[in-house]
């Protein structure tokens, strides 16, 4: 039998595959006793009930076998973007570029070491908008105890329903506006240094019908990546401070070279499904929070050295990722509070922000072919020259059928879509895989009292040609509804304030723009 009790060969003797097509494989013998105890190669126990020694007949202990208790998988992703755009009636600088790119080009390895902790070390050559690095997951998480685990080192921050689905399972090309403003294409990577736990429902791991629930919550700090708002510390590999140079990991970060301290953030996310039947359907809802302190580092002239925060995104592109929406760092220069026989002594604050409250909530169901998907988020800035009013938000809706008659499969233990399996995959001419149709409306507001950071609002349609359950066809076609990011007092940001070459165009030209998109991608992973 396998892990889950079940056979591994059907009554005529003939090897079993699960869904994707694998062989159903022997769960391994653990070299754990009834009790707990470790044995050796033979079976025997290495200590006593009383967790004392067993030594062999030459008085030596025995020792525990965990021979069978390791692991090793490498694997990767490669996805391929393409863009064309229809936006070229707009002011000088606003043109989006057509072309083509790799949107992801990942590598990792992962498995399980002396059976009680999972590892796994994740690299992406095509992350980080040009940033020094790419490392997305390098952790150790600790599984021993049944139904609970404890993950350290760098990983998913855990918001949002769609962000903690994995970008093989996505239905767009390019996940929803508040995801990547908040979440994806935020100050900080989601991908944090930190610790985390989790519990969930195992007995909806063994069961075709079960109600579902995921608890996970955690403290993160800031990810590994290029340096910007939300990277107060300057740990990035490559960025050299003004006061001293960099050592071998990139950055001198030491307080004498006013790199700052790290920020820290409280995040947790709770999922229940009150309807589940594996391949029938299910009923997902969820809540999630954070709360993040910021770190605001200055020179002696009060101009800000690093730390801030700032949210942006695209209008769903990636190939062009000019951001339209965009806050610009919300923390400021410090104006000149005292002066001294026309020296400035002292300098008092404009605009900072000192932390960050986020809120979201989502709601998701599948039946039969159809699945639907709603998602509602905000951020509540605090700081010098905020008030509670500052609440950045958005929320998008979304929903697709398979017209080959598939089920969205539902991951129990993360809480969100899992990987579909075509009923019949595109391979030796058995079958033409699975065909799904799906539509999506984002929308974005990004402008309070005293933020300027714009709104938009988008829809798209999507195609999806699943060939097999990890190869995949997929275009989508993006129309901009609307721009509002005309205003004067908003954070320089993008194309627009900043053109190629020629004369700058106002910082406020995207607005009243409404552009068409035609994207293309192909998704491997192995």
């Amino acid at each position: 039998t396998d892990k889950f009790g079940k056979p591994v060969v059907d009554k005529d003797g003939k090897p079993v595959r699960d869904e994707e097509g694998n062989l159903v494989m022997v769960d391994k013998p653990k070299h754990r006793a009834a009790d707990g105890r470790a044995l050796d190669d033979k079976g025997n126990p290495v200590v006593d009930e009383k967790g004392k020694p067993i030594l062999d007949k030459n008085g030596n202990p025995l020792k525990p076998d965990y021979t069978k208790d390791f692991s090793f998988k490498l694997g990767g992703r490669i996805q391929v973007d393409s863009q064309i755009n229809w936006n070229g009636n707009g002011p000088y600088g606003t043109d989006l570029a057509n072309g083509v790119g790799f949107r992801r080009a990942r590598i990792y390895t992962e498995g399980v070491m002396f059976r009680d902790y999972e590892y796994r070390f994740e690299y992406d050559w095509a992350r980080n908008n040009g940033g020094t690095q790419g490392i997305t997951d390098a952790y150790l998480k600790y599984i021993a105890i049944p139904n609970f685990a404890v993950t350290v080192g760098q990983q998913n921050e855990g918001k949002s329903m769609e962000s903690v689905m994995s970008n093989n399972y996505l239905t767009f090309i390019e996940r929803s506006l508040p995801n990547n403003a908040f979440i994806e294409a935020g100050p900080n990577s989601k991908y944090q240094i930190g610790i985390t736990a989790e519990t969930w429902n195992k007995f909806a791991l063994d069961k075709d019908w079960a109600m579902p629930y995921t608890v996970r919550g955690g403290l993160t700090t800031e990810s590994v990546g290029a340096p910007g708002p939300g990277n107060s510390s300057g740990n990035s590999q490559g960025q050299t401070n003004n006061a001293g140079g960099t050592n071998s990991n990139g950055t001198n970060i030491n307080r004498n070279a006013f790199s700052g301290d790290t920020s820290y953030q409280v995040v947790g996310r709770g999922t229940l499904a009150p309807f589940y039947q594996k391949d029938v359907g299910v009923l997902h809802t969820g809540v999630w929070g954070s709360w993040r302190s910021v770190n605001n580092n200055y020179n002696t002239d009060g101009t800000l050295r690093t730390g801030g925060w700032a949210y942006q995104s695209a209008p769903n592109t990636d190939v062009d990722r000019t951001n339209w929406i965009n806050t610009g760092n919300l923390s400021s220069a410090k104006v000149c509070a005292v002066t001294i026989k026309g020296t400035c002594t002292a300098y008092k604050p404009v605009k900072q922000v000192n932390n960050v409250a986020m809120f979201g909530a989502e709601l998701a169901g599948a039946y039969g072919p159809v699945h639907l998907s709603a998602e509602y988020m905000q951020a509540q800035i605090a700081g010098y020259g905020y008030s509670g009013s500052d609440t950045l938000q958005g929320f998008s809706v979304q929903g697709g059928v398979f017209l080959t008659g598939e089920t969205r499969p539902y991951d129990v233990k993360k809480g969100t879509w899992d990987r579909l399996v075509p009923n019949n995959s595109f391979v030796g001419g058995s079958g033409w895989g699975a065909f799904e149709i799906a539509g999506r409306y984002d929308l974005m507001d990004m402008n309070t009292l005293h933020i300027n950071g714009g709104s938009i609002n988008t829809g798209t349609l999507a195609v999806n040609w699943y060939l097999t359950p990890r190869i995949r066809f997929m275009t989508d076609w993006v129309h901009v509804f609307s721009v509002n990011n005309n205003n004067s007092l908003r954070a320089a940001g993008g194309k627009c304030a900043f053109p190629a070459q020629g004369s700058g165009a106002a910082i406020g030209c995207f607005s009243g723009l409404s552009p068409d998109i035609w994207e293309m991608a192909v998704r491997l992973d192995y």
